[in-house]
């Protein structure tokens, strides 16, 4: 239906149905994922976006798949009940059961 295909193909790809083969390896997550931020920043080169003379901000990880999961352990701290866990050193007072006294 005249729809342009562009594929990342590594040396043993098969090319039947692809229009643009881009080759690299397909191989790894990461090196898929360094693939789409070098296509990325390119696209916004040949559109005018970024200038060439200046790198582009957007570090690479960000194209890297994270589990869910995984992120949000690392960024919530261990959560542990008790007055232990604030740091608090509860003592019991001499005196009566009213505040203040």
């Amino acid at each position: 239906t005249n729809i342009p295909v562009i594929a990342f193909c590594d040396t043993d790809s098969p090319l039947q149905y692809v229009d643009v083969a881009i080759p690299c390896n397909n191989r790894g997550r990461h090196s898929i994922a360094m693939m789409y931020w070098l296509l990325a920043r390119e696209l916004l080169r040949m559109r005018g976006a970024i200038p060439r003379s200046v790198p582009w901000g957007v570090q690479v990880d960000l194209f890297f798949y994270r589990d869910p999961d995984e992120v949000l352990k690392k960024d919530t701290p261990a959560i542990t009940s008790g007055a232990a866990a604030e740091g608090v050193d509860w003592k019991e007072t001499q005196g009566g059961d009213q505040w203040g006294e």
